[in-house]
């Protein structure tokens, strides 16, 4: 089962998708995070049907939840980054005015940067609230699973100079915008083993990031474990998991507009964005 947000006919609505059309599924559920809560309700769709290629799709969780990223959660990537593992999980938080949907635009203002980089990422959608939960139960509180390319501005992440010591900006870095997609949808019941599970990413259809979630330093239900530990956790809240690597600024490569960004998760399908310079 899969559940997302989409906008048909100018209004936002709940959706169920199966292949290529969408059933409104709105009436069934009291928001988008019932519909997290209570994903079976979806199943005897009765709403209006759609086609897929006539709508917009719409980040699957809301303007209340929050996204909570792993940073440096790949051995191979922290290696290519030059930076030790940490010693526990290191976390920084998206707005979700910072996300955009499957197919909406990846849009960067060429005044405030001009060297944006993809990071492909497993994330998982919180379906029950949570704190204080163990990693051997972590799961039971997820809904499911969707795709995040956690784009950065390099350029504005990695300048910052704080006397004699280089800091990293997660803030500008990690959270302008308009420019982190998530989605397409949230699949729910599909997925038993999120830590086997290939990942890779696409700039223009040459793979730029091929890995498998196994590779994880911390698992998912490490992290899940973790960030209910320091807050409590929502139906809707997103745990995006990190990368692997293979991004562009340790090999010379940045994101050019009309670039095509994809980003694919076995069981979960490919999230697809096209690179938007926005100069005024």
């Amino acid at each position: 089962m899969r559940i997302g947000r989409f906008e048909a006919d100018g209004t936002e609505r709940i959706g169920l998708f199966e292949d290529d059309v969408v059933h409104d599924v709105t009436s069934k559920f009291d928001g988008f995070r019932d519909a997290l809560s209570h994903p079976s309700d979806a199943a005897n769709a009765d709403g209006e049907t759609f086609n897929r290629a006539d709508i917009t799709h719409k980040p699957p969780t809301t303007d209340q939840n929050t996204v909570f990223c792993a940073a440096l959660n790949y051995c191979a990537h922290a290696e290519e980054s030059n930076i030790d593992v940490p010693e526990r999980p290191l976390v920084f938080m998206k707005l979700a005015r910072t996300l955009v949907g499957h197919r909406e635009p990846i849009a960067y203002h060429t005044r405030v940067t001009k060297e944006i980089d993809y990071e492909a990422e497993l994330a998982a959608v919180i379906g029950t609230q949570a704190r204080y939960v163990s990693p051997e139960e972590a799961l039971e509180y997820i809904a499911g699973y969707t795709i995040l390319n956690d784009t950065s501005a390099r350029d504005l992440q990695l300048s910052l100079q704080v006397g004699d010591d280089n800091m990293l900006d997660w803030f500008s870095g990690k959270t302008m915008q308009h420019t982190t997609p998530i989605g397409p949808s949230v699949v729910v019941d599909e997925i038993d083993d999120p830590q086997d599970l290939h990942i890779a990413s696409r700039v223009d259809g040459e793979t730029m990031q091929d890995d498998n979630t196994g590779m994880m330093i911390r698992t998912v239900a490490d992290l899940v474990s973790f960030v209910s530990s320091r807050v409590r956790l929502e139906p809707g809240d997103v745990i995006a998991t990190g990368t692997p690597e293979g991004v562009g600024t340790f090999q010379d490569i940045k994101l050019e507009p009309d670039e095509t960004v994809e980003v694919e998760v076995e069981g979960i399908g490919t999230l697809t964005n096209t690179v938007e310079r926005v100069d005024e």
